[in-house]
């Protein structure tokens, strides 16, 4: 569909009730609600769709069913028409579907409803010197190590201080990101929706901090957010000014080592996290 999601977060309270996948669009920031339905659609999964759309204030709104009734179609056109502004309405149809190995499923899904016009990119004429300095500079950042690793999925950098990736446990994600310093760090950042779950991947990690840190040959820093319930883990570069200040040679040598740090954290954590996965 043209965006990435991250965050997701499932049965996400809104009120007393509870939203299938709530998440955050990477490249606006704005809040995805995803309501799923078995079957073809009916009147109790619309109401929740709303529901949880206007509690979380959603900008993207993606109904998923088997099978769209015409009346639901058109109310997701007409809010698409003559709602919320900037609200943005999605009709999505999942199937499942055989690749080339008759045991093997993998999925399609067919947008059935979606706003007219809908602009898939983030206007860079909207975006403050800031917020461009950061797309652009991750824009070198996911060339850089692309060819690093030809395999890397590459991702769409939005106008934000970091730029995060799958670690292949749902809720935790390698990423870069820029903080108050100012730095720019590489991290694994433990965010699951079980507190517990965050907890215990983070604690296993740091059991083996001094093999970790002996393999990567760095020191880490280590640290619980508990705030957020989540946990990070960061190897990180200072720098002497802002991104929007940085010289070519600054700008170059970050992207170089960010993508020599970011390939050794994979290297290194990558078969923990795996291991840790099948637990």
């Amino acid at each position: 569909m043209g965006i990435e999601i991250e965050d997701a977060q499932a049965e996400e309270a809104v009120g007393d009730f509870s939203a299938d996948i709530v998440a955050r669009e990477m490249n606006t920031g704005e809040t995805v609600v995803i309501e799923n339905q078995y079957n073809r659609t009916n009147h109790d999964h619309l109401g929740k769709l709303l529901t949880y759309s206007s509690g979380k204030n959603a900008g993207f709104t993606m109904w998923l069913a088997e099978e769209f009734r015409p009346e639901h179609r058109s109310v997701l056109e007409w809010l698409n028409e003559t709602g919320p502004k900037g609200a943005k309405f999605f009709a999505i149809k999942p199937r499942v579907v055989s690749t080339e190995r008759a045991d093997e499923r993998g999925f399609e899904f067919e947008v059935v409803v979606e706003p007219n016009k809908w602009e898939r990119e983030v206007s860079t004429e909207s975006l403050s010197d800031l917020e461009r300095s950061y797309r652009q500079f991750f824009a070198e950042m996911v060339e850089a190590y692309s060819a690093r690793r030809p395999t890397w999925y590459k991702l769409k950098p939005g106008p934000r201080n970091y730029l995060t990736f799958s670690a292949g446990i749902s809720g935790v994600r390698f990423g870069w990101m820029f903080h108050q310093g100012p730095e720019l760090s590489v991290e694994l950042y433990i965010s699951t929706s079980d507190k517990e779950r965050n907890e215990e991947i983070y604690e296993a990690l740091k059991r083996d901090r001094t093999e970790i840190e002996r393999n990567l040959g760095v020191e880490l820093a280590w640290g619980r957010l508990p705030e957020k319930q989540a946990s990070r883990i960061k190897r990180p570069e200072g720098i002497d000014t802002t991104i929007t200040d940085l010289t070519t040679d600054q700008r170059n040598h970050l992207i170089n080592w960010g993508v020599d740090a970011m390939d050794d954290f994979q290297e290194e954590f990558e078969p923990r996290l795996s291991a840790l996965g099948s637990t």
